[in-house]
């Protein structure tokens, strides 16, 4: 066994939580994982690890050796990047998202990677679960909200408001609300994905309050709100990432613009293995160059 590979085969183990999570990761079987780290302790003469059939933990040892481990690994990146950087993108680049901001946002910064990085092959996963990132292999994962995981590397894109809108043929019939609070006579369109669809934010003399709303259309899908929305059917609360050509086409239009909703930040998070990959740190800087526009 190289001590290398034995290295990074515990980095894994480590940072997947399982031995069975870092075979999947480094494509290897999982007696090879269970070789390779019972080589490196044989080698070490030192336990790295504490292992039960249902849990694994760190040793004392084993903390102060990953710390040196991640460093070397660290510096044969760089100098693999160097290189990578030099010679051009190559290789693959997973990417989780959310399924909506993915569908839309996210594969149009793809589609513009692409032609800059024509050897890069991308794979884009989407879905509004939180994937691992260590477990089931991906570079980065875009994530709205607010972040939990702290040992992700995050990187802001940009902030995401949520405004009011409806059509024009839906104020011809009903009016459009003055206040939030005349939301509750009105006819509403709800996202699930909202923390609350029966609930809608805003700021009203400098409180946060929360306004009940209803209506007989709910979805967790902003673009499939916007149908029924675009047609006249209710009233819709929508982050403005979506709603761009729909506020210049004027089949749209903002409401009640004096009470702001929530600000919602748009962030990309990456193991600390992947913060300094060029593939990664290129599709960032076109992905924030399409949050700005």
């Amino acid at each position: 066994m190289d001590k290398i590979d034995g290295m990074r085969t515990f980095v894994a183990a480590v940072e997947a939580g399982s031995f069975a999570a870092a075979s999947e990761r480094l494509g290897i079987s999982g007696k090879l994982v269970s070789k390779y780290i019972a080589t490196l302790e044989a080698d070490l003469r030192m336990n790295l690890l504490h292992r039960t059939t249902r849990s694994m933990s760190l040793t004392h040892d084993g903390r102060i050796y990953l710390e040196g481990c991640r460093r070397v690994l660290n510096e044969l990146d760089l100098m693999d990047m160097s290189l990578e950087a030099s010679s051009g993108l190559k290789g693959t680049l997973r990417v989780a998202a959310p399924l909506t901001f993915g569908e839309t946002v996210v594969a149009t910064a793809i589609l513009e990677f692409m032609d800059l990085h024509p050897e890069v092959t991308v794979e884009l996963e989407l879905s509004d679960e939180y994937v691992d990132l260590a477990e089931d292999g991906f570079d980065l994962a875009v994530r709205i909200g607010t972040l939990k995981d702290s040992s992700l590397v995050a990187r802001k894109l940009g902030e995401a408001r949520l405004l009011v809108v409806a059509a024009p043929s839906y104020i011809e019939r009903h009016g459009a609300p003055a206040h939030p609070d005349e939301l509750s006579s009105h006819i509403c369109i709800r996202d699930a994905n909202n923390p609350d669809p029966n609930r809608w934010p805003f700021l009203i003399e400098g409180k946060q309050i929360q306004v009940s709303v209803t209506g007989p259309f709910l979805s967790n899908s902003p673009p499939a709100c916007l149908i029924p929305a675009r047609a006249g059917k209710g009233i819709f609360i929508c982050p403005d990432v979506f709603l761009a050509d729909d506020l210049a086409q004027g089949r749209l239009v903002q409401l009640l613009a004096g009470f702001p909703s929530r600000m919602i930040a748009i962030q990309t998070v990456q193991l600390p293995s992947a913060f300094r990959k060029p593939k990664v740190a290129a599709f960032i800087n076109v992905l924030r160059k399409h949050m700005k526009t």
